[in-house]
């Protein structure tokens, strides 16, 4: 049977949406089976967040889930991680009215601003909520997180999803125990 990991403290309100936000992973978006993660490691399950972010209303759903974080945090920037963090920070930096930043995996080879990281303007001391789509160890966004605080911005990392194996905030932690059950999506 599927586990789903615990919720941080949200206010009620959030309780149905993130209830929701586990059924459309479970129904649209998990695909049961061996499979290679990013960072090299071999999982039973894989969630394929593009089944979730090619459905324009999901993704509105989803991002409306972080107003309630961007209201607490206060940030002077959205910024999201190549190439998953840039659709959801996009989706969220439009619903807030809040400017977003992209942060590459590696540094651009071409145009005005080759060898940087970073897209979009940022000054030093500014705040960056810093979003991740799914985060099974977190080197990735980590690595993002630390790129940024060299630029002298100070960075909180939300992820929509995490599989329980990073210190990473996530709207939800999602793990499935190991076993035989396979489905495809």
């Amino acid at each position: 049977m599927e586990h789903l990991g615990p919720e941080s403290r949200r206010p009620l309100a959030m309780v149905p949406e993130l209830k929701w936000l586990k059924t459309v992973i479970m129904e649209r978006a998990l695909t049961r089976g061996e499979v290679l993660m990013a960072g090299g490691a071999r999982s039973d399950y894989y969630i394929d967040k593009f089944r979730l972010f090619s459905d324009p209303t999901v993704l509105r759903r989803i991002a409306r889930l972080f107003v309630p974080i961007v209201s607490e945090l206060g940030p002077d920037l959205i910024g999201g991680t190549e190439l998953g963090g840039v659709i959801i920070a996009t989706a969220v930096s439009q619903m807030t009215n809040i400017p977003m930043i992209v942060v590459r995996k590696s540094p651009k080879a071409y145009g005005a601003f080759a060898d940087e990281y970073v897209e979009g303007p940022y000054e030093a001391g500014q705040k960056v909520l810093l979003l991740e789509d799914v985060v099974s160890n977190g080197r990735e966004v980590l690595a993002a997180k630390t790129r940024l605080e060299e630029l002298k911005l100070r960075v909180t990392v939300y992820a929509v999803v995490n599989r329980g194996l990073a210190p990473i905030k996530s709207l939800i932690a999602f793990s499935l125990p190991r076993g035989d059950a396979k489905t495809e999506n």
